[in-house]
């Protein structure tokens, strides 16, 4: 197995669980999904401790899934101690890709390419959400449609905050990552700058970016803009479908009553954006005319 994909290979993140009990819950919605099914699942299960017996019923509820479990990751001493016991893999399972630097003329995309994103996406005209109030889990995706007065008066008094505007550039000034191809089930890809994606992110798969992520295609997968705890990162597709979708230290996934797998294909998309608001993530239209 080459490191950041396994050959049928289905990404499902739970870090942000504490216990047994979330982590059933949420493994068992997620492989509900049709897409999951007959799936090498690779699952990431980051600092919670789990028992032999605990993941031995983790294990027992992937296969009746229809499933396999290729492998786990965690940061718990306890849990990776239970998985060598139970003889199941341990993995690091990411692939870093250096994130090219500004002045490689080489790596940057074709002006046809850079053109046609401006247009689709535009540049910043909305105000900038406040700063996350917390960092609690928040359940489901939340579409905007009554916050956008609010947002420019907390624009307004937020502006002079200097944390705020050292983040914002920050994150302008990472160096940016373009894939020309589509992001296949079983794939993680991480980079250290901003990251576009010219083609889908299937569901399965995962992209992290420590800036933010710009899909131009149908966004499926798991989504992480902001890795390294920037709230003001976000996240841009033509289509926004994710299973699960993070902005710095704030989680969302889709709402249990949404089960989309497969969005049609269309000429017509109006492109999306994922930002926090007050410790949730939004989703609006970009470009939406009133």
């Amino acid at each position: 197995m080459d490191k950041g994909y396994i050959e049928n290979g289905f990404i499902v993140d739970l870090t942000n669980t504490k216990k047994t009990s979330e982590i059933i819950y949420e493994l068992s919605r997620i492989l509900d999904m049709p897409e999951s099914k007959e799936k090498h699942i690779c699952l990431k299960l980051g600092s919670v401790d789990l028992s032999e017996t605990e993941l031995t019923s983790i294990k027992s509820l992937v296969e009746v899934m229809e499933s396999q479990l290729a492998f786990i990751s965690t940061s718990s001493a306890t849990t990776l101690e239970s998985a060598t016991a139970l003889d199941i893999k341990i993995s690091e399972f990411t692939e870093q890709v250096e994130a090219p630097s500004f002045e490689n003329k080489e790596e940057e995309p074709a002006s046809e390419v850079s053109n046609a994103l401006d247009n689709i996406f535009g540049d910043e005209a909305a105000p900038t959400p406040i700063k996350a109030e917390s960092q609690e889990i928040h359940p489901v995706l939340q579409h905007d449609e009554i916050i956008a007065e609010q947002m420019v008066e907390d624009e307004i008094r937020e502006q002079n905050n200097v944390e705020i505007s050292a983040q914002k550039v920050e994150a302008e000034s990472l160096p940016t990552l373009y894939l020309r191809k589509t992001i296949r089930s079983g794939q993680s890809i991480s980079s250290d700058g901003n990251i576009v994606v010219i083609g889908d992110v299937n569901p399965g798969s995962e992209i992290i970016a420590k800036g933010d992520i710009t899909v131009w295609g149908i966004l499926g997968g798991i989504a992480h803009a902001g890795s390294d705890g920037n709230n003001y990162a976000r996240i841009r597709a033509l289509k926004l479908n994710p299973v699960q979708i993070r902005i710095g230290e704030v989680f969302a996934r889709r709402p249990d009553t949404i089960n989309l797998p497969y969005i049609q294909k269309s000429s017509e998309y109006v492109p999306e954006e994922a930002f926090t608001y007050k410790g949730s993530i939004v989703i609006r239209k970009i470009h939406e005319e009133s």
